[in-house]
């Protein structure tokens, strides 16, 4: 994998409102990860930081409770990985209603197929600078 963009597609998925802040779940099971990740987002103007998670189950949760217009989801989790969250928000009768993206320090293309297949909206590495990385999520929920 190179240390820029895998991937962005199009997505079903709801997009924020005109106006309003993008609303943002970040998820990663890295503390440093996750708080630069989110102070990132906090600085990014037509982002709102709504919560953080430090897993896959976590994440699931607090999706359910905080209705995300976008959620930057880690790879790599030790309790449920992105591919196990994905499956799991698009295996009710419902499609969920937030985009998600995925970022990892490494990502294949079997990798990368399966993550879409799951329903995966992006793919992005960690080695992009946090900003860039909130530019493509804003991209993305523009769609």
């Amino acid at each position: 994998m190179t240390s820029t963009a895998r991937s962005l597609r199009q997505s079903p998925g709801r997009a924020a409102d005109d106006g309003r802040p993008v609303r943002v779940l970040v998820v990663d099971d890295s503390l440093v990860f996750r708080t630069g990740m989110s102070r990132a987002v906090q600085a990014c103007n037509g982002m709102e930081l709504i919560g953080e998670a430090d897993g896959g189950e976590a994440a699931l949760l607090r999706i359910a409770e905080l209705e995300p217009d976008l959620v930057i989801l880690d790879l790599r989790m030790p309790d449920l990985d992105a591919i196990g969250v994905l499956r799991a928000l698009h295996a009710g009768e419902t499609p969920p209603t937030c985009r998600v993206l995925v970022i990892s320090s490494a990502i294949d293309d079997a990798v990368e197929n399966e993550l879409y297949a799951a329903g995966a909206d992006g793919i992005l590495s960690k080695a992009l600078t946090r900003a860039d990385i909130c530019s493509a999520g804003l991209q993305l929920v523009a769609r």
